[in-house]
């Protein structure tokens, strides 16, 4: 496997004893940054796999395009279990 596997499923395992609160601030710091390459890349995907996995509505931060979904690199908050893109 590749070390980018392995770090996902590492951060996977981590973020599983995260508290909702806990990954949505982990998220908003994440999407501010800069830099990071593909490691940023894996790491955002298992906070959003995080999100999935403790019953959250990602619909507002997620678009679909001919086929592709895409999730949007933005801040967020949590209303009525729902992710809500916040205005930069």
């Amino acid at each position: 496997m590749s070390n980018t596997t392995h770090l996902y499923q590492h951060l996977i395992e981590k973020f599983s004893n995260y508290s909702i609160e806990e990954l949505i601030q982990l998220n908003n710091e994440t999407v501010k940054g800069q830099g990071w390459g593909s490691a940023k890349a894996t790491f955002r995907t298992a906070i959003i796999t995080a999100f999935s996995r403790k019953g959250i509505d990602l619909s507002q931060i997620l678009s679909k395009d001919d086929g592709f979904t895409t999730v949007k690199s933005i801040p967020v908050r949590l209303e009525d279990n729902v992710l809500i893109p916040l205005s930069y």
